[in-house]
């Protein structure tokens, strides 16, 4: 509906300026028409002059009117225009924001796939025999960690089984419940009485330990480390780890025991500690 009324205004205006001037033309020069049938002191062509000025003026002031409402209607839509990009603008910037968000969060979550879980077992053998280690340890399945103290290289049997009849050992148990596989388990440190590396020397072999495998670690020794516990001679001994994810990234953790004088006690009684696992 609209359309038509367009269409039937725009003939109208078309007709009326090509009518325009033979109307005007037909009033100048009929002298009974209002207002000139009163006497005309200006000449025809003076009055022709006037109206062709008089309308140019209206056409001129109607097109300036035109051109203002253009003006605002164009400013209006480009105000909106802005306000609507500045919206979008902010939107982009909130949905930049929450996907660096969530990017981070996802590496987070899939760096934490990564990190190292080990938990105490609450499993310990003093001096266990070769007899009693094949029945108690899976040698083919979990994962040992040794720690020997005054015992060189040279030394240590050809098969780990042997160890446990050779020497005297203490084993505290853990298992990784972690999704991926700890790289080069080893301990780096020894600490008796609270005095590093006391009396001698010690070394480290390392080992790996696949996601739910046990961890048996073991420190072997030549004198009785039960009885020196028993007897109140070790009142503590604190072990520090290190290790890597799959992707190379360095770990370190460390377990204290404390020992209670317990006399003939069968096993020494003690108190075990494990720090949490940090990077380093």
């Amino acid at each position: 509906m609209k359309k038509i009324l367009f269409y039937l205004l725009f003939v109208a205006t078309i007709i009326l300026l090509i009518a325009a001037p033979f109307l005007i033309e037909k009033i100048i020069l009929c002298e009974d028409i209002f207002p000139f049938n009163m006497p005309i002191t200006f000449s025809k062509e003076t009055w022709f002059g006037f109206i062709a000025s008089y309308l140019g003026a209206i056409g001129t002031v109607s097109l300036g009117i035109i051109a203002l409402y253009q003006n605002k209607k164009y400013k209006e839509l480009s105000d909106s225009s802005e306000e609507r990009l500045l919206t979008l603008q902010t939107e982009i910037k909130n949905l930049t924001e929450k996907n660096v968000a969530l990017i981070e969060l996802n590496s987070k979550i899939e760096r934490a796939k990564y990190f190292p879980i080990l938990t105490n077992a609450h499993h310990s053998y003093w001096d266990m025999s070769k007899a009693n280690a094949k029945s108690s340890f899976d040698f083919e399945n979990d994962a040992f960690v040794f720690s020997y103290k005054n015992i060189s290289p040279e030394e240590i049997p050809n098969t780990l089984i042997d160890i446990f009849n050779q020497y005297h050992t203490f084993v505290y148990t853990l298992k990784n419940d972690g999704e991926r596989t700890i790289r080069n388990f080893s301990c780096t440190s020894v600490t008796q009485n609270k005095q590093l590396h006391e009396h001698g020397f010690w070394f480290c072999q390392t080992c790996d330990i696949e996601p739910g495998a046990i961890l048996r670690c073991v420190y072997v020794t030549k004198f009785n480390l039960a009885e020196q516990c028993k007897n109140g001679e070790i009142e503590s001994l604190s072990f520090k780890y290190e290790m890597e994810n799959v992707i190379g990234e360095r770990f370190e953790m460390a377990t204290d025991l404390h020992f209670i004088p317990s006399g003939k006690n069968a096993a020494p009684d003690y108190m075990m500690e494990i720090t949490p696992i940090h990077r380093v």
